[in-house]
């Protein structure tokens, strides 16, 4: 992989030494209380100031930069950090108006998250709106866009609460509003919508019982609404869930049963996650051969390029996504040296938006290399992603970086393990 010359950021340095006359880890804990404050979540550690300082991460997350703004007053440029222009929004944000129209994206925080549900009536307290409209389906599809991105930049175990709370609230709405027949279909495929997240966000907190309950309920309501492409995008998570939790066989027919679905007319690019998620199935039961069809498939139907009939669920199947499933496929099949060279194209390409993919496919890299005997390399990679581990609240990525953790405790009085050893238990703690 290449590696840029570091830059050490003397700025933000001085802030803390100079102006707060604080340790890394007091100036830490300023950081993690005042999160507290505003409704976020941050595992702030003396490694990630650390980070920070010695020029290894040229600009925080999302979360830090809003954090470190409100504590200092000062813009991330004035703090040293450098934000790329694809991520580079500001860090002080609006509340998202109710009445923009329901096509534009907005950056949002849990704050703005919460206002949504209010607006709508997700308060127990409050009651549901005795008549609803398409205005209420805005916003019910607002929430879920909300939810998405929070979950790009902090991961599940912190949002999983705030969906189920979200979706018990639609619930309540579907059961007991005053709706037309066609808003009961847009309400029933908002529910669907956002059961599929649900589900997502149950698992990445490793709940996977919980995840597979939410994926039913789904299908359920794709069903009783008529809507096909939640049923597939339900059917591609639970063939997912199934491949990652000992039933390789159903992920292979959970796979084909939302390709057929879809056979009608089917984007390429959800054909090819669809065959992907099938190779992934195929992976985990041994069979070279039908998993590399299934992967050559995948790799056709992605080259046609995205298309305008593209379900909106689908923006985070990119290459490096679809580079780093199918290196997970080789690593299963043992076929390591392709997994490794795929699994740092992915770590290359990713967008820095998905902290938490990128967090995932280190420690797979670092299980990778391990398996090949590169014991010090894959410690060094894993060392490396300890700062976006405490970024993003993922249990089922933090399991992962346990169980590598375990696995090199034998080799512990190598230097490059040891300081993993020694950052990773920081971090846990």
């Amino acid at each position: 992989m290449v590696v840029e010359k570091k830059i050490p950021n003397a700025k933000v340095r001085a802030i803390r030494v100079e102006r707060f006359q604080m340790s890394r880890s007091e100036f830490a804990t300023l950081i993690n209380n005042r999160a507290a404050e505003l409704g976020e979540n941050t595992g702030c550690t003396s490694r990630v100031i650390a980070t920070w300082e010695d020029g290894d991460v040229k600009c925080p997350r999302s979360v830090y930069r809003r954090v470190l703004t409100d504590i200092t007053g000062e813009s991330m440029d004035a703090l040293g950090f450098v934000v790329a222009p694809s991520t580079g929004r500001s860090p002080r944000r609006t509340v998202v108006a109710l009445d923009q129209l329901d096509g534009q994206e907005q950056a949002v925080d849990r704050r703005q998250f919460a206002f949504g549900l209010a607006a709508l009536g997700f308060c127990t307290e409050r009651g549901t709106p005795r008549k609803i409209g398409t205005a209420e389906v805005r916003t019910v599809r607002r929430t879920v866009r909300q939810l998405k991105q929070l979950d790009e930049r902090m991961g599940g175990d912190n949002l999983s609460v705030d969906a189920q709370r979200a979706l018990g609230a639609l619930n309540r709405l579907i059961n007991t509003a005053r709706y037309t027949d066609t808003t009961g279909k847009h309400l029933r495929s908002a529910y669907g919508d956002l059961a599929v997240l649900t589900g997502w966000l149950s698992y990445d907190a490793d709940r996977p019982v919980d995840a597979w309950g939410f994926y039913g309920q789904s299908l359920y309501q794709a069903r009783m609404a008529d809507d096909p492409e939640v049923e597939v995008h339900a059917y591609a998570q639970m063939s997912m869930a199934a491949a990652r939790n000992g039933m390789p066989r159903d992920a292979v027919e959970l796979a084909r049963m939302g390709q057929r679905v879809s056979a009608r007319h089917v984007p390429p690019r959800l054909m090819s996650l669809l065959a992907l998620r099938e190779a992934c199935g195929w992976s985990r039961l041994g069979d070279k051969r039908e998993c590399t069809a299934a992967l050559t498939r995948a790799y056709r139907a992605f080259d046609h390029g995205p298309s305008d009939e593209d379900p909106k669920w689908i923006d985070f199947y990119s290459q490096a996504e679809l580079d780093g499933l199918a290196a997970t496929c080789h690593a299963d099949l043992g076929d390591f040296e392709v997994a490794q060279r795929m699994t740092e194209k992915t770590l290359q390409d990713m967008d820095p938006r998905y902290g938490r993919n990128l967090a995932w496919y280190s420690v797979v890299l670092a299980e990778v290399q391990l398996k090949q005997g590169q014991v010090g390399d894959a410690c060094d990679v894993a060392r490396r992603a300890l700062p976006l581990l405490a970024e993003v609240s993922s249990t089922r990525t933090s399991a992962r970086l346990a169980a590598f953790r375990k696995s090199v405790e034998p080799h512990k009085s190598a230097p490059l393990v040891r300081d993993f050893l020694e950052e990773s238990r920081a971090l846990a703690g």
